[in-house]
């Protein structure tokens, strides 16, 4: 994982304005709680977030020079704004000590600055992600709403077994009478660009890690769809939306992220079976959300990819690359 430090001073992931897709997503998920759950009259429910992966709290896109709230700060200020938020338990980690440190730090640092209301429980964890979801689990209260958060730098870093681990977590509530099942929300991005350039070729088995599946059945399954005229990309989406689909009635909510060239990056599964979640995210976020996306994100995309490309020219002719840079 790449870190920067912003114009602030304050060290942030840095990451490809791509991921600003990713984020806004979330947070357009997210607004559901304070815009629609927190302002209906009715009793509310508290509100647990996990985010598993929760790096600096801050990104930073060096291309585009703007720094935006990640994944923990976002979950950190839904739970201020919904009356009812209980529990942030974020973990952060990297395989060097002293960036897992630094990403800590950051993270305190960042969280302390949104002051959250003294009914927010904050955690922060440092460990792999096989102890941080063990290290969660006794703090889920599967009778209340809980939205996890998986947003991994590589498709190996979230084995299907985590994912598995946490849909597992059932609870049950009553509704005039009647018993319902609660089962965790689920954010999970999943790396498809990496699995669909290193699938095959790879000697660990990352597809078939991510999936939850032997070689030899992911492999058949792939082959099928590609028969049928499916891309990889798509068989990949299909064949982990079929698994989620085992623990939820309803089908996950599934965005596509492309690079600012247009091509898929990764793809980004929302999954819940509350009826606020799924159809007001569908019905009424999503067409924001898009608006957003075509207005906002894809200008900036254009004209991140046509510089570059104009920068690569310049390069290959020998000439320096602030040349170009000004006309921008």
């Amino acid at each position: 994982m790449d870190f920067v430090t912003n114009s602030d001073g304050r060290a942030c992931e840095g990451i490809k304005w791509h991921s600003r897709q990713k984020h806004a997503f979330l947070e357009a998920y997210l607004s559901i709680w304070s815009e629609k759950v927190g302002k209906t009259g009715k009793t509310m429910p508290t509100l647990d977030i996990f985010d598993l992966y929760a790096s600096f709290g801050l990104c930073h896109c060096s291309d585009k020079n703007e720094t935006w709230k990640g994944s923990a700060l976002l979950a950190a200020e839904c739970l201020k704004k919904y009356q009812n938020g209980r529990l942030l338990f974020l973990n952060t980690f990297s395989l060097l000590e002293e960036n897992t440190v630094l990403q800590k730090n950051s993270l305190e640092k960042n969280i302390s600055d949104l002051d959250l209301p003294e009914r927010i429980e904050t955690e922060i964890e440092t460990l792999p992600i096989e102890k941080a979801v063990e290290s969660a689990i006794p703090y889920v209260d599967p009778k209340f709403p809980n939205l996890w958060i998986l947003d991994p730098y590589q498709p190996e870093h979230l084995p299907w077994k985590i994912v598995e681990r946490i849909c597992k977590l059932e609870g049950s509530y009553n509704v005039r009478g009647m018993q319902v099942t609660r089962r965790p929300e689920l954010f999970i991005c999943l790396m498809t660009g990496r699995l669909q350039r290193f699938g095959r070729e790879s000697k660990e088995d990352i597809v078939g890690s991510a999936l939850g599946m032997d070689t030899d059945e992911w492999n058949s399954k792939l082959d099928r769809y590609l028969g049928n005229g499916y891309n990889v990309r798509e068989a990949l989406i299909f064949m982990y939306a079929e698994k989620i689909s085992q623990y939820y009635e309803k089908p996950p909510i599934i965005l596509e992220v492309p690079a600012n060239d247009g091509a898929i990056v990764y793809t980004v599964f929302l999954c819940t079976d509350h009826d606020a979640g799924h159809y007001v995210m569908k019905i009424h976020k999503l067409p924001e959300y898009q608006k957003w996306r075509e207005i906002n994100w894809k200008r900036e995309a254009k004209t991140i990819s046509k510089r570059k490309k104009l920068i690569r020219g310049a390069e290959k002719s020998g000439q320096k690359q602030t040349f170009l840079e000004r006309f921008f």
